[in-house]
C-alpha cells in the first residue's frame, strides 16, 4: 500500500493513477494529518508526500513517521534548493522530488525502493553481517549494536549493509549512487554525502565504535 499527501488534489489524481497503473495500493491524502491520522493506524509499504500544505508540512509528517518507522518516504515540493533537500534528508526521507517532476520518475524511484525493502540485493548469502560493535541481519534488515535495535531509514540500512558487506573496500559516490538508488536514478552524488552526514550524526550519538571513513576525493568505506 502506497499513501500519498498533497493538497493539490490534481496532483495526487496524476500520481494514483500512475502507481494504480502499475498495479499498486494507493489511498491519497489532502493534506499531513489525515496521512498520519491513517498510518497510526494501519501503516503502509511507502509514503510519497508533498513538503508545504496546510496544518502540518511534509517534513513534520516526515519526522512523526520516523519516530516509529523506516518505510521508504518520498518527498516531493515545488522548490528546487538545496537546503530544502538537505533538509528532507535531515529528517530522515529517502528521496526529493521537485515540482513538476515525471511520472516515469516516480514509478521508477517506487519500484526501486519497494525492491530493496523487500530484496537483500548484496551477493552476500551470509544472513549476518559484523564490523566491530555493528551486526546486521539482512533476512530481517535490522542493524543492532551490542544486542540493541540501531533504528535506520531504507536508504541508511542500504548503505550501512553496502559497507559493511564489503569492508575494507572503498566506494565511490558514483557506485554508492548505483548500488543504494539504483541505476535509474535522476539525481547526483551529493546525495550521498547528504546520507552519510545523517547516518553519522545518528552512529556519533549511538556512540558506534565503528565508523563509516571519508577517501578524500572519491568517497566512503568502513574498515574492520
Amino acid at each position: 500500500m502506497i499513501y500519498i499527501a498533497d493538497d493539490d488534489k490534481n496532483v495526487c489524481q496524476l500520481l494514483k493513477s500512475q502507481l494504480l497503473s502499475e498495479n499498486y495500493l494507493v489511498e491519497t491524502f489532502y493534506d499531513a494529518n489525515s496521512l498520519l491520522s491513517k498510518f497510526l493506524q494501519n501503516s503502509c509499504d511507502l509514503v510519497i508526500t508533498d513538503i508545504m500544505m496546510p496544518k502540518i508540512s511534509g517534513y513534520e509528517l516526515c519526522k512523526e513517521i520516523r519516530k516509529i518507522s523506516d518505510i521508504p518516504i518520498i518527498m516531493i515540493s515545488a522548490k528546487d534548493e538545496e537546503i530544502d533537500r538537505i533538509l528532507g534528508l535531515e529528517l530522515g526521507s529517502d528521496d526529493y522530488i521537485s515540482k513538476p517532476f515525471s511520472l516515469r520518475e516516480i514509478s521508477i524511484k517506487v519500484r526501486n525502493m519497494l525492491h530493496r525493502v523487500n530484496n537483500n540485493f548484496l551477493c552476500n548469502t551470509d544472513n549476518r553481517l559484523f564490523c566491530k560493535d555493528v551486526e546486521i541481519i539482512k533476512s530481517n534488515r535490522v542493524v543492532l549494536i551490542h544486542g540493541e535495535e540501531f533504528i535506520t531509514t531504507v536508504k541508511e540500512y542500504d548503505l550501512l549493509e553496502l559497507l559493511i558487506a564489503n569492508k575494507n573496500q572503498a566506494f565511490s559516490r558514483e557506485k554508492i549512487i548505483k548500488k543504494v538508488w539504483g541505476y535509474d536514478y535522476f539525481g547526483d552524488t551529493r546525495q550521498v554525502d547528504h546520507l552519510i552526514k545523517r547516518l553519522r550524526k545518528k552512529m556519533l550519538l549511538a556512540e558506534i565504535e565503528c565508523k563509516i571513513e571519508t577517501i578524500w576525493g572519491y568517497g566512503y568505506k568502513v574498515s574492520d
